[in-house]
């Protein structure tokens, strides 16, 4: 009996005993490669001055291009370059047509129309950026039809 007794105050003594905390850590590694990322947002859109021979984003009716540019190092810059010709255009649209690119930027970076093959160095972060395109005819004027070209944009 006291055998019994003694197992039974042993086992109430384990049992109720107020179990010890454990803890550990759980470790988490991350790595933030440098690099540089183009989203391109919306398409610009070109329209005709008065005299029908300059297309242009900046021209009463159009619209500039948009993207956003993400750096997460240091280093980059910002360029664009315009096209030596339309991707589409109607008969004759193709002569005697140069282009030139700007661009702007807001957010981390400040930028106010920039000639496009003029490098801008991106600070670290979101910018945002506006591109415009003007194509210019130096004999006649621009035939009606669909007219389509791309500006590059750059970050190296």
């Amino acid at each position: 009996m006291f055998r019994t007794s003694l197992s039974a105050v042993l086992l109430t003594a384990i049992f109720t005993a107020p179990a010890a905390a454990v803890t550990d850590k759980v470790i988490f590694n991350g790595n933030v490669i440098s690099t540089c990322l183009i989203t391109v947002g919306t398409p610009g859109v070109l329209s005709t001055n008065v005299a029908m021979n300059v297309l242009s984003s900046t021209e009463a009716g159009g619209v500039s291009g948009t993207a956003t540019v993400v750096t997460t190092g240091a280093g980059y810059n910002l360029s664009t370059s315009a096209p030596s010709s339309f991707v589409l255009a109607p008969a004759g649209g193709y002569d005697d047509v140069t282009f030139a690119s700007h661009y702007s930027a807001s957010g981390v970076t400040t930028l106010l129309d920039v000639v496009g093959s003029v490098t801008s160095p991106l600070g670290l972060g979101l910018t945002n950026v506006d591109v415009d395109l003007s194509a210019t005819k130096s004999v006649g004027v621009f035939p009606a039809g669909n007219y389509t070209a791309e500006v590059t944009l750059t970050c190296e």
